[in-house]
């Protein structure tokens, strides 16, 4: 139980004390700002009683001090200034190194605590005695004023929360991630069985709980990014104060939250920048003063979140990046020639501070000057799956933008095969998928190596199954392969040649043996629906085993002459309908290729389905001509909430539309024509098909309504109506759902939350106070009305 008690002090003690270093900083700046005082003064009063609790006499004597000498500070005795300041966070430090050897069990060294408690007396000769007794007076005022009987102005709600170790919330989401993958098995084997009522619902509860609880574990990993901005005040202040200069630092975003492991692997590359930017970036007072900026420099951070990815801005207002310095750097070292170094644009030279062994500092110090630093930042955040750029103007300052993934543990991710085996790809780094055997793809050797020319670029090739050692570069079929077209965070660009593209999914990936992570192969492991393991693929890994990076430097100037044309591209997906005629949709619409046999399809009169992994779709382009015999190709479109499959004859390739889409009014389902490969070609319309072609319910997100749960005739008649209307019946009373319906003899029933309220009333008749209500048996005027809150909804 004591030990148990001595962790939760540890920790405890560890957190108020990193909160603390960053309030004493910002309350030197302000030493007016008497809540701050405050907010210090019980940090350091909490700690002390702690430390008294478990006979500490060491940390209670150290803390006592600080409290002591806070306290004069509280009642006006004594002006706080930048030795008082420093001398507090001296006994913080000293608290915190006492605190770790406690949790490590180890006996902390003698000495040294004498010299820390004369540094927080004043300067000046005082009056020892009377300003001890006012310092015991106020310990005293302030021990009595914390006592729980004592009336307090105001007091703030307390949320009760407990301490959980990450290993444990790991094994919780590994469970979780688990039961998901035996639902989506369960699910597989319920759609090869067939319809079967009796099981279908509560299955469907199931899947929801069981998103729930997922969406929850996340939520309880994540932890908001103030608790990392707190530690930087006192790095900036010690730093700033070394270097004999002056910065202030300012932070926005702090409710954004991050997963706890990504905090973590962030903080060492964020120091990094810090220490750059104050040491190369800012200037000292004299040098700002005399460019007409303020004495004080300014370090910036900004967090904002844009669905599952964090980017962090660190800016300051600094002299910006001397990018003739760099380069003149970048030449001596040998990276570059001076050739090269000339054809660079401006923006190509802010990236020479990511390249290893290079620095504009010109001595080595304590901080910098090794040229080591930038190049460790870069490969950091690429390693977690981030990427990081710089912009930089002459004496304006810098900025450096990290994109980070949300989470470490869930992450979307591509499915292919080689050799009978599938593996995982990290979405993030796919820019597009081609097949082998497009008219517009073209191999070739280069001495050992083989590169593939798609649309005017010729980038390097590799083989999946030459990578994992299955099969020699010389017995791939190319032709036979789909390329996938992988883009690192370097802007390093090659194809990987797989077997087969399944589908994007997200996964849960999991840690892997140190020994297989030594291949440089995987960075990490997830699990199919059926339970089988899979592999995710570390591409940045790869391409730096394969010496890919090495050899596209040129990408990026490549890629950033070009990135204004490239802008003005549509990309689009060629294909040949049942008619033979070539015409193309746009490819953010296509989600996937499927191919099935011809039984899949069902087609007649109006109505035109098709079956695809057990879901039914509906069936657009079968009206340009005769399907065919045996399998069929399907280009499955989605508009982010529903699918529709269409059948085409043979899907070409991929390609870009650079000229003008010329519209077209003859046909309703055809945006327009434009020039691809000097030939007219029609575009989908993908508003006007989706429109005209009502996708089924089974690929959307259903509506969500809350039924009376006290009568027989709402299970029995009503329950099934709402069902067959698309919606989803919830029973969760704290969820907030699209659609409730009440009804009116059941005036005391509490309802939970709702969009919209649909009142159903005995009688056919409206009586007085039934205005506005349905009669419960006129089912035309309900399904417009749950029609209606459907409209109302998706609009």
């Amino acid at each position: 139980m004591m030990d148990d008690l001595l962790a939760d002090f540890v920790a405890e003690t560890r957190e108020m004390l990193e909160a603390s270093g960053g309030e004493i900083v910002a309350w030197e700046a302000d030493p007016t700002d008497r809540t701050r005082l405050d907010t210090i003064f019980r940090f350091v009063h909490t700690v002390k009683g702690n430390c008294g609790f478990f006979d500490f006499p060491r940390l209670e004597r150290l803390s006592h001090a600080a409290e002591d000498a806070l306290a004069e500070c509280r009642a006006e005795r004594r002006e706080p200034d930048s030795t008082l300041v420093s001398a507090v966070l001296a006994i913080i430090d000293r608290i915190s190194e006492m605190t770790d050897a406690i949790g490590a069990g180890e006996e902390f060294p003698e000495g040294g605590d004498d010299a820390l408690i004369n540094a927080l007396q004043p300067r000046e000769t005082i009056d020892i005695v009377g300003d001890l007794a006012s310092a015991k007076a106020d310990h005293l005022t302030t021990e009595i004023s914390d006592d729980p009987s004592t009336p307090k102005t105001a007091r703030t709600s307390v949320q009760r929360s407990i301490r959980l170790s990450t290993e444990l919330l790991d094994e919780v989401m590994k469970g979780v991630s688990d039961m998901v993958l035996a639902r989506n098995d369960l699910a597989r084997r319920l759609r090869e069985a067939g319809d079967q009522p009796g099981i279908d619902g509560p299955f469907d509860r199931l899947s929801a709980i069981l998103t729930d609880v997922r969406a929850s574990i996340t939520r309880m990993r994540m932890q908001r990014l103030e608790h990392l901005f707190t530690t930087f005040p006192r790095l900036v202040r010690d730093l700033s104060t070394e270097l004999g200069k002056q910065v202030m630092v300012d932070f926005e975003g702090g409710e954004v939250e991050l997963d706890r492991e990504m905090v973590e692997m962030v903080r060492d590359p964020l120091t990094h920048i810090i220490r750059n930017a104050i040491d190369h970036g800012l200037e000292g007072p004299g040098e700002r003063l005399k460019t007409g900026k303020r004495e004080i420099g300014l370090l910036k951070f900004a967090a904002r979140q844009a669905g599952n990815q964090i980017t962090i801005v660190i800016t300051d207002d600094g002299r910006g990046i001397d990018t003739d310095r760099l380069a003149a750097k970048a030449v001596a070292a040998g990276i570059y020639s001076q050739s090269e170094v000339d054809e660079m644009s401006e923006r190509r030279r802010h990236y020479l501070i990511f390249e290893p062994g290079l620095s504009t500092a010109e001595q080595v110090s304590s901080v910098s000057g090794r040229g080591v630093g930038m190049d460790v930042v870069r490969a950091n955040i690429e390693r977690v799956g981030g990427s990081i750029a710089v912009s930089s103007k002459p004496d304006e300052g810098t900025s450096f933008f990290l994109r980070l993934p949300l989470t470490l543990s869930i992450i979307a991710a591509l499915t292919v095969s080689s050799g009978g085996q599938r593996y995982a790809i990290p979405r993030s780094y796919i820019e597009e998928i081609v097949f082998g055997s497009s008219d517009h793809v073209d191999f070739a050797d280069a001495g050992d190596r083989r590169l593939v020319t798609f649309r005017g670029k010729r980038v390097p090739c590799l083989s999946l199954g030459h990578i994992l050692g299955t099969e020699a570069n010389e017995e791939v079929d190319w032709k036979n392969t789909t390329l996938v077209l992988t883009r690192l965070a370097t802007d390093d660009v090659f194809a990987l040649a797989v077997d087969r593209v399944y589908d994007h999914e997200d996964v849960v990936v999991k840690p892997i043996a140190p020994a297989i992570m030594e291949t440089g192969l995987y960075a990490g492991t997830t699990l199919l629906d059926d339970g089988r393991p899979m592999m995710l693929l570390d591409l940045p890994n790869i391409a730096q085993t394969h010496r890919l990076v090495n050899e596209m430097r040129s990408t990026a100037r490549v890629a950033e002459q070009d990135q204004v044309e490239q802008r003005k591209t549509l990309p689009v997906m060629l294909f040949l309908g049942l008619d033979g005629r070539r015409r193309a949709v746009r490819l953010e619409l296509v989600r996937r290729i499927d191919t099935v046999s011809r039984d899949a399809l069902d087609i007649e009169g109006a109505r035109a389905q098709a079956v695809i992994d057990g879901s039914i779709f509906t069936l657009v382009g079968h009206e340009f001509g005769a399907l065919p015999e045996e399998k069929c190709r399907l280009l499955r479109l989605s508009d982010g909430e529903c699918e529709i499959a269409y059948i085409v004859r043979e899907v070409l390739d991929a390609a870009n539309i650079n000229g003008e889409i010329v519209p077209s009014n003859d046909e309703p389902l055809i945006e327009g024509t434009t020039l691809i490969d000097n030939g007219l070609v029609p575009v989908i319309d993908g508003h006007a098909l989706f429109s005209v072609h009502r996708p089924t319910d089974r690929g959307c997100q259903p509506l969500s309504c809350r039924l009376p749960t006290d009568s027989e005739w709402v299970r029995t008649i009503l329950e099934p109506l709402v069902e067959a209307a698309g919606y989803r019946i919830s029973t969760d009373e704290s969820e907030e759902t699209d659609v409730a319906i009440r009804l009116a003899e059941n005036t005391a029933e509490v309802f939970g939350p709702a969009r919209r309220v649909i009142h159903l009333r005995p009688e056919p008749e409206v009586g007085e106070n039934d205005l506005g209500s349905i009669y419960r048996y006129d089912r035309d005027a309900l399904l417009a009305a749950l029609k209606q809150a459907r409209t109302g909804t998706r609009a």
